[in-house]
């Protein structure tokens, strides 16, 4: 079993692996933009290597992409002694690429002038561009390098879990920002971290267009052909049982368009005022 999933597994990359190189590039493109067009300009630092690399920038008298390359190279060589090989390897090319896209875009200050425009609206925009990067390069399989392998070592060394490595690292280099660019661009990069965290989640996960009803009610019946009659949408009926009871009971399961959420819930409540359900986001069905 394990080595027939291995072999799925290996299908999967092969028959996406075009695909998702296209999205690596374009996570890295729209990263690179959102780091030469609207943080570094503003003295705005972002997160990961990219944030430290601003830092340093300030006080050292060097090319941002060759910061983040000797940053990136540190933690890659890291990588290989902790981890070994395989998983270093996983990072080499972002480590490679990602500065060279940040020095091609850093040319584009010079054809595209924002020196009017509000600095909350660039910090948005910018964080929007960074979540769409973020976004499209986790959900390519690639990696970025650099901050990603502290990380790592990180949950292997210290058994900090990945989300608590990740808001230890890009925390630390948010407060240290107050001391170089003050209190106020420590704000920006807050909001910047924000909006890019949504919207990375939503290119990884998609919007939800649906919500799933799990339901249990006393009328099931008028229920089910409420959604089936009314809303022309199907029903799956599972045979449920309390757990502090062992009442058996049935449970209604339907997946509706988010914009009949709201009817929906009212209808169920009208029908059965002590109905009791569950409603989620569902991001795909299987049809």
């Amino acid at each position: 079993m394990v080595l027939e999933i291995e072999k799925i597994k290996k299908k999967i990359k092969e028959d996406n692996y075009w695909k998702n190189f296209f999205l690596f590039i374009i996570g890295m493109i729209f990263s690179a933009i959102s780091v030469s067009l609207f943080f570094n300009p503003n003295d705005v630092v972002t997160t990961g290597s990219t944030g430290l690399a601003i830092l340093l920038n300030k006080y050292m008298n060097i090319d941002l992409s060759l910061l983040m390359l000797a940053i990136s190279s540190i933690l890659l060589v890291l990588d290989f002694a902790v981890f070994g090989i395989e998983h270093g390897s996983k990072n080499i090319l972002g480590t490679l690429l990602y500065p060279i896209f940040i020095k091609a875009t850093s040319l584009l200050p010079q054809y595209i002038y924002l020196n009017n425009t509000s600095l909350f609206l660039l910090i948005l925009i910018g964080g929007v561009f960074s979540g769409i990067g973020f976004g499209l390069v986790k959900k390519s399989g690639y990696s970025l390098g650099g901050f990603y392998v502290l990380y790592d070592i990180l949950n292997k060394k210290l058994k900090v879990s990945i989300g608590k490595a990740n808001l230890i690292c890009n925390m630390t280099i948010i407060l240290f920002s107050i001391y170089v660019f003050g209190l106020d661009k420590c704000i920006y990069a807050f909001i910047g971290l924000f909006v890019s965290s949504y919207v990375g989640d939503k290119i990884m996960i998609g919007i939800s267009q649906n919500k799933a009803f799990y339901i249990v009610t006393n009328k099931p019946s008028l229920v089910k052909d409420y959604i089936i009659n009314n809303l022309n949408h199907t029903v799956t009926v599972v045979n449920a049982k309390g757990g502090y009871s062992d009442r058996r009971r049935k449970m209604l399961l339907c997946v509706l368009p988010t914009r009949e959420y709201s009817i929906v819930k009212e209808v169920i409540l009208q029908i059965d005022s002590k109905a009791f359900f569950l409603i989620t986001d569902s991001y795909y069905v299987s049809k």
